[in-house]
């Protein structure tokens, strides 16, 4: 088995739920679609071990073949400990939107085409997580949106038409810029050292982007990765997409395809352009405090909870931004956990907004009132996911945020002051929404309106066991990555260190402490990460188990 594409089947088995899930009959579709989502989780949870959870195994599990020889695209795809999680995140959030589906599944309407989007979407995002190749990573960049614009426009709410055109505007935009910018990134490392044209990750890293090019460069892919983060002031899309799409197709935007873009960040910005994060670190930091504090004041004043949520959503974004940009251990290894966690909590949040509106048929935050004397599960799971929301230690956020925070402290006291700033909004925010929604009395004008006449009925029930299926694994791991953070934390210990070597061997930059206490013997692998020997065919080129501990 050591021989088997793991990667190349993480990838593709979304693709080959949504070509079932088109041609199936609709319920047997969906059951299609959940058993697709169900094996790519579990092949995703299987690189664990491989990886090693111990943070001692040096080597990422790469796959590589040529696609279009001559023009330096192949397809290479690898795993370690940056993407690890983020796979199974994607995997896990994707089963959970496709189960949370099933009334459109019994509906009919249109459930063939939804389930095939949600896969594709899916496939997108994996595509996006494992590729190395510079224009593999665009081409899964593209297909992502594709979907998403479709679920958007054909699934939404009554103005799902503007808000996908301005979700589809804005990521265009910024994907034409990244685009422009891998070609150059291409041009300019072959031109500066006389080498063949490629886009592979590991032969830029190796030869290395000249100094002149790389502030535009950087900007370039920035751009697409600051409209998928969400980042001001490229935020534009956000609040009407979450607050028009969906329930579930809200879970894997905000759950995962906002990841991608921090991710990029990680990935690619920081090793390659390592003169120009030097150079326009104070610029990100900015925009990140911005962002985090501008859009905890946009959910202190928002109506709708949808959008409350979208805007808390961005902001916990803002502290993983911050995280990268602190350009140490405890800031990289806070942010990449913060992206797993933060996918956890509001995808959860989501779930939780979709069941208050499904009982209460209105999103007003002034609507509401005393929901918790009917509903006292709903209401117990939300206070557990707000907390974890609010970072409380003992839930799996505060892990995270911590290192995040105490990473840009080590960086820049001013940035950090700053940053963490946020808890006060932030508790004034959600605990608005809790307590607002479930405590208290329901509003004489909403009960006059027949806002909540639905909510103080006796007919309504509590949580039901299809919305108690989703929410169960979020809440376990809500609960178990908040005492054993470390889970997350050892296997990317060795990435994260080689792309500071990287950033400091080439930019001078201070190198964070704290994490890794075995640095020297990393640092001494860590050129081995991201090797490709490109002429091994596909089918040999994962890493066998015998060769990962060496």
């Amino acid at each position: 088995m050591s021989n088997f594409p793991v990667l190349s089947a993480i990838l593709f088995v979304p693709l080959v739920g949504a070509l079932g899930a088109l041609f199936l009959p609709r319920l047997i579709g969906w059951g299609w679609a959940l058993l697709a989502a169900l094996v790519d989780l579990a092949l995703a949870l299987a690189l664990i071990p491989r990886l090693g959870l111990d943070g001692s195994r040096m080597l990422a599990i790469t796959e590589h073949a040529p696609w279009l020889p001559g023009t330096g695209i192949n397809y290479t795809v690898s795993a370690d400990g940056i993407n690890l999680y983020l796979l199974s995140l994607n995997a896990l959030l994707t089963l959970i939107a496709v189960g949370a589906s099933f009334n459109i599944a019994r509906s009919g309407e249109r459930s063939r085409q939804y389930f095939t989007l949600m896969l594709l979407f899916s496939f997108g995002m994996q595509g996006v997580f494992l590729a190395t190749n510079l224009f593999l990573f665009y081409f899964f960049w593209e297909v992502m949106l594709v979907p998403a614009y479709l679920l958007l426009g054909m699934f939404g709410g009554p103005r799902r038409g503007d808000a996908a055109i301005k979700f589809v505007l804005y990521t265009s935009a910024g994907s034409l810029l990244m685009l422009v910018g891998i070609i150059a990134t291409g041009i300019a490392v072959s031109n500066a050292h006389g080498t063949p044209f490629t886009l592979d990750l590991a032969a830029l890293l190796n030869a290395g982007v000249p100094n002149g090019p790389q502030v535009l460069l950087f900007l370039a892919f920035a751009a697409a990765f600051a409209v998928k983060t969400g980042l001001f002031p490229l935020h534009g899309w956000v609040p009407d997409a979450y607050s028009q799409s969906p329930i579930p197709v809200v879970v894997l935007i905000a759950g995962v395809m906002a990841k991608t873009g921090v991710y990029g960040f990680v990935r690619f910005c920081l090793p390659l352009f390592p003169q120009a994060v030097h150079t326009l670190t104070p610029l990100m930091e900015t925009l990140a405090v911005v962002s985090i504090l501008y859009f905890a004041l946009q959910a202190l004043v928002a109506l709708d909870f949808v959008k409350l949520l979208a805007y808390v959503s961005i902001s916990h974004l803002g502290v993983i931004v911050l995280g990268i940009f602190a350009l140490n251990i405890e800031g990289v290894e806070g942010a990449v956990v913060q992206m797993v966690n933060h996918g956890i909590v509001i995808a959860a949040l989501f779930l939780i907004a979709g069941a208050i509106e499904a009982r209460t048929g209105t999103r007003r935050l002034a609507d509401f009132g005393a929901l918790a004397t009917r509903l006292p599960w709903l209401a117990a799971v939300f206070l557990i996911v707000a907390m974890s929301a609010l970072g409380l230690p003992g839930l799996n956020s505060f892990a995270g945020e911590f290192l995040a925070f105490l990473g840009t402290f080590q960086s820049s006291v001013l940035f950090g002051v700053l940053g963490t700033l946020v808890v006060i909004p932030a508790a004034w925010y959600m605990l608005r929404f809790f307590q607002g929604a479930m405590e208290g009395i329901a509003p004489a004008s909403a009960a006059q309106d027949g806002a909540t006449a639905v909510a103080s009925a006796k007919k309504v029930v509590d949580l039901r066991v299809g919305e108690w299926l989703p929410l169960l694994p979020l809440l376990v791991l809500i609960f178990f990555l908040g005492f054993v953070p470390n889970v997350l934390t050892r296997p990317m210990q060795q990435p994260v260190g080689e792309i500071l070597s990287q950033y400091n061997t080439s930019a001078g930059g201070p190198l964070g402490s704290g994490s890794i206490h075995t640095y020297d013997a990393i640092k001494a692998g860590a050129h081995r990460i991201y090797t490709v020997e490109v002429a091994r065919p596909l089918a040999s080129s994962a890493r066998e188990d015998a060769g990962v501990g060496a």
